[in-house]
């Protein structure tokens, strides 16, 4: 999936990912288009799955929308600059927005509000700055029970650790502070490390090498991406093909044993649960996000409600995914494994 990173009005005009253009209804050919911004979409299955369901809302709506993106999690300035060039294009009424920082957008998310463009962020917060609502996990709320579930699969005792996402964003910081917080409540459990697994696949391999390099007594490992997790599967599954190999028995079972939770239900971290490789997800609903952000943007373009009327936050909410459910939730959210 390409990114992309406009600084200037034409550019953005030149790269913008996707467009949805279609037949619409008198009343719905009067209203503006809607921006669909996440942190990024380059390895990452979550984003693109509310992103995809916004834009499936938006054609039941009859409502074009645009399709944009940042390089990668730290990319602030391309959030910003994107924002920038759309207020300057007068086409769009509403903008969808996963904030990569929640303490750099508040300028421009007010300037977007006064040149009326309706702000309604999706998975993560921002300190400041004017938007209608927030469509979100509870993310710290979601961590602590993915928390209590890793400390009842280790007996209440034992050595964890955490891969934590990339830190600057509301997102990050809740789940880390979720987690600790409720281990915390157990004396017998000792988090011994936690790393920053940059939310991805090969972040969540980086980190958990390192890992290991320091603590093979590990117990549990929570993930705070469900792609991390993916990551630190692999890299204990060699570990333990490599002390076998090398005729350390103990550490190699060691090594299998130890248990991960993961988080974002993605359809990979679905798949890890049920052949074992993971003993949960805490799964989002990354469908209900990009639906009713959808459905609120339209609800305030076409003036049938105004921002007061909706709450600032709206939780999307969450479910932790165990073998013993998997395929229910899975069904229910029409995700094939």
């Amino acid at each position: 999936m390409k990114y992309v990173c406009p600084l200037t009005t034409a550019l953005l005009a030149a790269v913008h990912l996707a467009s949805i253009i279609m037949p619409v209804s008198s009343k719905a050919a009067e209203l503006k288009k809607i921006a669909i911004m996440p942190k990024t979409l380059v390895n990452d299955v979550f984003q693109i799955r509310y992103v995809e369901a916004a834009e499936r809302e938006a054609k039941n709506e009859g409502v074009a929308t645009e399709r944009f993106a940042s390089r990668n999690y730290l990319a602030v300035e391309d959030q910003i600059n994107v924002i920038e060039a759309l207020i300057s294009r007068g086409e769009f009424g509403a903008l969808i927005l996963d904030p990569i920082d929640a303490k750099s957008m508040a300028n421009i998310l007010d300037k977007a509000s006064k040149a009326g463009i309706f702000v309604i962020l999706v998975d993560s917060l921002v300190e400041k700055g004017e938007y209608v609502s927030a469509i979100t996990t509870d993310n710290k709320g979601a961590a602590a029970s993915g928390g209590d579930f890793v400390a009842s699969l280790v007996g209440k005792k034992g050595n964890v650790a955490m891969l934590e996402g990339e830190p600057g964003g509301s997102t990050a910081a809740d789940r880390k502070n979720g987690f600790k917080e409720a281990i915390a409540k157990y004396p017998d459990i000792h988090l011994v490390a936690s790393l920053n697994g940059h939310w991805t696949l090969p972040g969540g391999v980086e980190s958990t090498e390192a890992l290991i390099a320091e603590h093979k007594d590990l117990d549990a490992i929570f993930t705070c991406s469900d792609m991390m997790g993916i990551g630190a599967r692999q890299v204990l599954e060699k570990a333990a093909q490599k002390a076998k190999e090398a005729g350390d028995n103990a550490q190699a079972e060691r090594f299998k044993e130890v248990k991960i939770v993961g988080f974002d239900g993605v359809t990979e971290g679905f798949k890890a649960v049920k052949d074992g490789r993971f003993s949960a997800s805490v799964a989002q609903m990354p469908e209900t996000m990009g639906m009713r952000s959808v459905e609120i943007a339209v609800q305030l373009m076409k003036g049938e409600k105004k921002p007061g009327d909706f709450p600032k936050f709206i939780d999307s909410g969450a479910t932790i995914i165990t073998k013993e459910n998997v395929d229910e939730v899975a069904s229910k959210l029409g995700l094939k494994l």
